[in-house]
């Protein structure tokens, strides 16, 4: 079988970083039939061997690119799904996971497929049940993708840097999710220099160059902030005419969806090309305003704007005491009233929070003596399907990769 035996077959050690598949079972029967797969489907790139779950989710930390197709092993788990709450930790959204094991279960079956899994495989598997698992995760087919979610304010100066940074920092550090932040303020937005990182202008170059995308050139416009949160930002001269080319957002927001968990968008204006096509893309938009009747009337225009997108995506309106509470600003009672929408979160007047957030960083508060820092955790909690915050080690479904919408 000459190369590509000695190729497919070279799968003993650590891998190279940039296979194709990379499958991870439990005997020697398994291992062998997705070796013959490799050799059929002549896959230049893979890494097969025998080993645990634990050991999947420890060679995934290790690899420099995220392979195409994954497949574990889940025979010696009594909790299937709840085990596989870390591996979605490691698992860019774009991996197509296919999971192998004994139990012929049909209630185990669509529960794996609710949590973004791809496909399970009974055991014994043949060469054909692995070629069609794979083969549905074919790049030509739609990939599973992550969700983009819109930050817009209802007037300056509500706090949409201010809550959407808190939000990309708990899904990032609590939730475990890769998150890609978006300020789309051109001529330099506030994100940046709240989360503590160089702002360069990664992102300009990206829009200009959305036809060419390649991995490389992604991580290198990026800026990190920890393991899961990456900014994406700009500091163009005042004196700059940017023109957005059409489409350009929209591009390199479906590329970011291959590979975080969620893209947030942070924009720094209500109307205009760029805000239309970052709603088009969004699965949530957030609407932020303030307890002022201007900012009530600009919110109600904006849902009824965002409600007008063809893509219906859910509206949230976000109530933020930026100010502090005098007579005469509108009451939350009246500001619900006036919108007619059951959907609106409430945000306190803690300006030391806050303070420390925009000036040093600290976003994230200690929860049991910010107010702040609950209504972040539970807009993070609406946003990932979680009901009520609960500890990191028993919300697996917190975890789990977020499903692609439907078209």
């Amino acid at each position: 079988m000459g190369a590509l035996e000695s190729n497919a077959f070279k799968r003993r050690g650590r891998p190279a970083g940039n296979e194709t598949l990379i499958a991870m079972v439990s005997d020697a029967g398994s291992e062998e039939v997705v070796n013959n797969v490799v050799l059929d489907q002549s896959i230049a790139t893979a890494h097969v061997a025998r080993g645990t779950l634990d050991h999947a989710i420890e060679l995934m930390k290790t690899v420099k690119e995220q392979p195409r197709h994954l497949i574990v092993d889940v025979s010696d788990l009594a909790m299937p799904i709840s085990e596989l709450m870390r591996l979605a930790e490691v698992v860019d959204p774009s991996v197509g996971v296919v999971v192998v094991g004994e139990r012929n279960d049909v209630g185990l079956y669509r529960s794996l497929l609710q949590i973004g899994v791809q496909d399970y495989l009974v055991k014994p598997l043949t060469v054909e049940l692995v070629r069609r698992a794979i083969a549905s995760n074919d790049p030509r087919t739609p990939a599973r993708l992550g969700k983009a979610i819109s930050f817009v304010g209802a007037r300056g100066g509500v706090g949409v840097t201010t809550i959407a940074t808190a939000l990309a920092q708990h899904l990032a550090n609590e939730t475990r999710r890769r998150v890609a932040y978006v300020d789309l303020d051109l001529y330099g937005g506030a994100a940046a220099s709240m989360l503590g990182v160089a702002s360069q202008n990664g992102l300009i170059e990206l829009l200009q160059n959305t036809q060419r995308l390649d991995q490389q050139l992604i991580n290198q416009a990026l800026a990190a902030h920890g393991d899961r949160l990456f900014v994406l930002a700009s500091e163009l001269p005042y004196n700059n005419d940017f023109v957005l080319r059409p489409g350009a957002l929209t591009e390199l927001v479906a590329i970011l969806k291959r590979h975080f968990h969620y893209v947030i968008l942070d924009l720094p204006q209500r109307a205009g090309a760029l805000v239309e096509q970052a709603f088009d893309e969004s699965a949530m938009i957030h609407v932020v305003a303030d307890h002022s009747v201007y900012s009530t009337r600009e919110a109600a225009r904006l849902c009824h704007f965002a409600q007008g997108r063809s893509v219906d995506p859910a509206i949230v309106v976000l109530l933020n005491a930026a100010r502090p509470p005098v007579e005469g600003r509108v009451n939350e009672a009246d500001f619900v009233s006036a919108l007619a929408r059951g959907s609106v979160h409430s945000f306190p007047h803690e300006p030391g929070t806050l303070a420390l957030a925009e000036n040093l960083g600290r976003a994230n508060a200690d929860p049991k003596r910010s107010a702040f820092a609950r209504s972040i955790i539970s807009l993070a909690s609406a946003i990932t399907g979680s009901e009520a915050p609960a500890p990191t080690s028993t919300r697996w479904y917190a975890r789990l990769l977020p499903k692609r919408r439907a078209s």
